[in-house]
């Protein structure tokens, strides 16, 4: 991981810090995060991070398998934050937007999918999973795992860095496995300590300009919706269509994760 911050998409504002990272790798594992989650209740400090090659039970939100074949990036970062447990939510985006900022600063069409996916062009290119570890209430540890392809194959609703490269583009971070694990993890930190330096309020602003699923439809409990923010508890703000025979004021709700389907273009 010898790229300079500015080749790993890094915004200018925090090209200057050097994050002191503990850094393991392995050839191959069950699950990086709970690998990592292991090493952690053992006492790993702050900044420890554990990267496969592949994963054999790698996983997404909800349980799902997250396929991991040898060139995707797969890798955990722990961290020790002392947060109130309300704000956990945060962690995951924050996470996803921090990488997908990085990427769009190294010319990629990425985007965010509520809540902790990673797209382009309608297709996944990887996904966040942050798994606290709560004490008195409060977030006293959380691994953070990534899961991003690289130069793996995908399924048909998936996409890779290597296909959103322009083929002329000249050789750079986005060409390696370990460089796109440099960005990515760097991009991790760069999400966390965005969120920690605004307050949640402003960044969700900052969040929203990632957010894919601006004014997309969707049926809420069998009734028409649009997506029109992601509100201050991390839920989505889903607008309910009025029916057309009056005008009642607009109904808005909000949507816990799992909840809904977004689904994917492709």
């Amino acid at each position: 991981m010898q790229q300079p911050p500015l080749n790993l998409g890094i915004m200018p504002c925090y090209q200057a810090l050097r994050p002191r990272f503990h850094i393991h790798w392995v050839e191959q594992v069950d699950s990086t995060n709970r690998s990592l989650a292991a090493m952690m209740a053992a006492g790993a400090p702050a900044g420890t991070v554990l990267v496969a090659s592949s994963q054999q039970a790698g996983r997404g939100q909800w349980g799902r398998q997250w396929q991991s074949p040898p060139g995707g990036v797969y890798l955990s970062l722990g961290l020790k934050p002392d947060l109130p447990a309300h704000r956990s939510p945060y962690l995951t985006l924050a996470s996803a937007w921090g990488v997908a900022t990085s990427l769009v600063n190294l010319g990629l069409p990425v985007q965010v999918k509520w809540p902790n996916d990673l797209v382009a062009a309608g297709k996944k290119l990887g996904g966040v999973l942050a798994e606290t570890h709560l004490e008195g209430g409060r977030v006293q540890t959380v691994v953070i795992g990534l899961g991003l392809n690289g130069v793996n194959p995908v399924p048909e609703n998936g996409i890779s860095i290597q296909e959103l490269i322009q083929p002329d583009a000249a050789p750079g971070p986005l060409n390696t496995v370990e460089d796109l694990a440099a960005i990515a993890l760097y991009g991790l930190m760069q999400g966390y300590l965005h969120w920690l330096n605004l307050g949640d309020d402003a960044f969700l602003i900052d969040y929203h300009t990632r957010l894919a699923n601006l004014g997309q439809s969707l049926t809420v409990e069998g009734k028409s919706a649009e997506v029109i923010g992601v509100a201050p508890s991390g839920n989505l703000r889903v607008r309910l269509s009025p029916p057309h025979n009056d005008t009642p004021a607009v109904k808005t709700l909000e949507i816990e994760p799992g909840k809904v389907t977004l689904g994917y273009n492709a």
